[in-house]
């Protein structure tokens, strides 16, 4: 009786321990750490009763909203700049170096709202140029090319006018070389509506497909601050300063030590968005197996005595240009509302594919309503941003007795 009573009491305990056991193993489960799932961080845009008719690039107001852009080059000359004509009615203007050597930049005005019946003085455009013209879905139209521009152009991947008659369809009528102070080669100019009767006659595909950017309303004007104050470092003596208003909330634009005027509207370039992207500024060098690295050959088309002499002349900026570059996005800094957003842009590779900004925590940026003024620079420029409270910090040190 003992001993089978002796079995069953160890049997009992037996149980209770693994049970024991059991419970201090759930026990553990219970208590291990789960997984976060970040959380990111979202932006509260500004209420904006977009028009019925805005424009996707400005957001303003625009009975053109539905034609195709026109992307104009303009001269980056320093005599020509002071000529410039309706650049201000361009609702995105682009600002880039045209040399490898230099870092002089060329502007392009895309127009789609404002039809101007003179812009100018024109210049050739490179294939970085035609590369955004084309994120945008616009007609590209220099003053002539390169030669990699050109017989690209001749090649018809992306719609084009040469206002220089080298490559069909040539500009005709719509491009001319108008009266005034300048020098000849400042007289070089176009007009809008002109421009449209030729794609129309080309039989370019006249209503426009590009996606635009999102916008957002201003901030009130309580709320904005008093100063800001942005270089971008252009080579010399090519370098850009705006001067954000608070009154109008823009940037002032000014360059070679006075206000930037437009030479046909004579008010002062006053753009409401700002980009800076810095890339990397190669070369095209005939030497180089492109094709090898998965991308199209540059020289394609090219003459051996072209090839040659523009060997290494002419550069080929790092922003996602569908043919030609292994970089779809980077660094960006990008200005409104008298406040800087450090973010980045992205562009998927492929014809017809516009640019997207976003802010540091990947939310899209939203622009204000207005112009944007996009500036790309070489990897050996840079940008510098001064807001209020650095000017002030800045005061008190030259100034210590001031309150």
């Amino acid at each position: 009786m003992n001993k089978f009573l002796s079995i069953g009491v160890l049997s009992f305990a037996f149980v209770i321990l693994l049970s024991g056991c059991g419970k201090k193993e759930e026990k553990k489960l219970d208590v291990a750490p789960k997984k976060q799932v970040p959380q990111t961080k979202k932006v509260n845009y500004i209420p904006y009763n977009l028009p019925s008719d805005a424009s996707k690039i400005t957001g303003l107001s625009c009975p053109n909203r539905n034609k195709r852009p026109l992307a104009i080059m303009y001269s980056g000359d320093k005599s020509a700049r002071k000529y410039f004509a309706n650049l201000s009615q361009a609702d995105f203007v682009l600002e880039m170096p045209h040399r490898p050597m230099h870092g002089q930049p060329r502007l392009m005005g895309v127009f789609q709202c404002n039809e101007p019946e003179i812009v100018g003085p024109m210049r050739s455009g490179r294939v970085d140029h035609m590369s955004v013209a084309d994120s945008l879905d616009a007609v590209f139209v220099p003053w002539g090319g390169s030669s990699v521009t050109k017989a690209f152009m001749k090649r018809n991947i992306v719609d084009h006018i040469d206002c220089n008659g080298e490559v069909a369809p040539a500009g005709g009528d719509a491009c001319f070389r108008r009266s005034g102070p300048m020098s000849q080669l400042e007289k070089a100019s176009t007009s809008v509506p002109k421009l449209r009767e030729v794609a129309k006659k080309a039989g370019f595909e006249r209503e426009s497909k590009m996606e635009g950017f999102p916008h957002q309303g201003e901030l009130e004007k309580s709320k904005r601050p008093n100063y800001g104050k942005l270089v971008v470092k252009f080579q010399d003596p090519y370098r850009v300063t705006y001067e954000y208003d608070k009154e109008t909330n823009s940037y002032k634009r000014f360059i070679f030590g006075a206000p930037d005027i437009d030479y046909a509207t004579k008010k002062q370039y006053a753009p409401k968005n700002l980009i800076t992207i810095i890339t990397k500024k190669e070369a095209w060098y005939s030497q180089k197996d492109y094709k090898a690295e998965g991308l199209e050959d540059p020289w394609l088309g090219v003459d051996p005595a072209h090839k040659k002499r523009d060997n290494g002349g002419y550069p080929n900026m790092q922003l996602g240009d569908p043919w030609f570059d292994t970089v779809f996005e980077g660094k960006a800094r990008i200005f409104m509302n008298g406040q800087e957003i450090k973010g980045t842009w992205k562009k998927e590779k492929g014809v017809g594919k516009g640019f997207k900004f976003y802010d540091k925590d990947g939310n899209e940026v939203h622009f204000v309503p207005g112009q944007i003024w996009m500036h790309v620079l070489g990897h050996d420029k840079h940008v510098s941003y001064e807001d209020e409270q650095e000017h002030l910090e800045k005061a008190k040190k030259l100034n210590p007795t001031q309150k």
